[in-house]
């Protein structure tokens, strides 16, 4: 029996080999000798990052958010920057959370974090200092920018 198995599996090895052989239709796969490869740069967003923080918002009376901001953790071997959601009185008002990271190299990140308490945003690779803004968007339609500050990462 073990025997059978072990021959059908050679002969579906062996048949998946032959289907992942070269498909192409027999021209050269690469530039002819007379051509020379093209490479062309792509130019630099031309809106300016800041590394500066800005003014923040205040939060209507009772309707307050915190978040854990944390530079090196969970590790510090790849530069993590650490954005967790902590909660607060103002949970239950909060519709969308849109945190955006400024690295030290000039890269921009943004991502979007639910309301609930606990979630969390690991940020690779950003040794240095960045600049955290974090902007909440509550059910009453107002949006505010609660944090803008600079996380540094060992």
């Amino acid at each position: 029996m073990n025997f059978r198995l072990l021959s059908a599996l050679i002969v579906l090895l062996v048949a998946f080999s032959l289907c992942a052989a070269c498909t192409g239709s027999g021209g050269d796969a690469g530039p002819s000798p007379t051509e020379t490869p093209v490479v062309t740069a792509t130019p630099a967003p031309t809106a300016p990052v800041s590394l500066t923080p800005g003014p923040t918002q205040t939060m209507p009376p009772g309707k307050e958010v915190e978040f854990q901001l944390t530079g090196g953790y969970p590790s510090r071997v790849t530069n993590d920057l650490y954005i967790a959601f902590s909660g607060g009185k103002g949970q239950e008002f909060v519709t969308s959370i849109d945190v955006r990271v400024t690295k030290s190299t000039g890269e921009v990140v943004t991502e979007t974090m639910q309301p609930i308490r606990g979630d969390e945003l690991i940020i690779h690779n950003a040794k240095g200092e960045n600049r955290v803004e974090i902007t909440v968007a509550l059910v009453t339609g107002g949006s505010y920018k609660i944090k803008d500050q600079i996380v540094e990462v060992p």
